[in-house]
């Protein structure tokens, strides 16, 4: 038997690098134990408070709805209160985090759970001055019960809006798709132009204050901070700064 030559002629004698895979996935572990914590917290208070959840997914329904709230409890100084705004917080954050994923294409920089607890952080801290604000304005003009109105309509759409986020979240975790982010920043949108009429409606009826100037101070407190949070995110993802 004849030996077959090799058809190779030169060896290679250069540096192979081994380059990182690229991915486009944006789902972690630790996702899905914050959905599911936020279900559960659902779950927890529709079975334990049936009543106050009922009363609280209700105030979009009118003032009345809110007068009978107010008048048996507070959501602010309860645990339901508090368990809802916290899963707002938590899912809104995880939102805003896969959303700046999947706009810069960065998995590697924004998808991990330090760069979520620095959204969180900055969720919180936004919420948190809104009702020092919305303290603030209750207290200068002795409108303490007017307080308790806005911050209740708050809870509740915000309550809404992270119901239906969390199933647009689970889209957005398994089909990274710039289109269900938009959705989500819609939804959000829409929530806060609802909560804006709804306060405006409360202030009104109770406080007997002139329209046009409430709507101006809900306009300020709600949409342009809104449209400046957007407005960041982009120039981030686009400049790698918000300034």
């Amino acid at each position: 038997m004849n030996e077959v030559s090799s058809f190779i002629t030169s060896g290679f004698n250069g540096v192979i690098s081994p380059m990182a895979r690229t991915t486009h996935e944006v789902l972690d572990g630790w996702n899905l134990v914050i959905l599911a914590a936020v279900l559960l917290i659902v779950v927890i208070n529709k079975q334990l408070y049936p009543r106050h959840f009922r009363q609280l997914l209700s105030v979009p329904g009118g003032v009345s709805h809110t007068n009978q709230l107010l008048r048996e409890w507070t959501p602010t100084k309860s645990f339901i209160g508090f368990s809802f705004l916290a899963s707002y917080i938590a899912v809104i954050a995880l939102f805003l985090q896969k959303a700046l994923v999947i706009f810069s294409r960065d998995v590697t920089q924004y998808n991990g759970f330090r760069f979520f607890l620095i959204v969180l952080a900055f969720v919180i801290g936004w919420i948190s001055v809104r009702y020092i604000i919305l303290s603030i304005m209750g207290w200068l003009f002795r409108q303490k019960e007017v307080f308790h109105r806005q911050t209740t309509v708050d809870l509740s759409i915000s309550s809404y809006s992270s119901f239906v986020i969390l199933f647009v979240l689970l889209l957005v975790l398994y089909i990274p798709n710039t289109i269900f982010v938009w959705v989500g920043i819609g939804i959000l949108f829409v929530a806060a132009l609802t909560k804006l009429i709804l306060e405006c409606i409360e202030t009104r009826v109770y406080s007997k204050m002139p329209s046009f100037y409430i709507f101006l101070y809900f306009c300020t407190l709600e949409i342009i901070p809104l449209v400046l949070l957007l407005a960041a995110g982009m120039r981030y993802v686009t400049n790698n700064t918000v300034f």
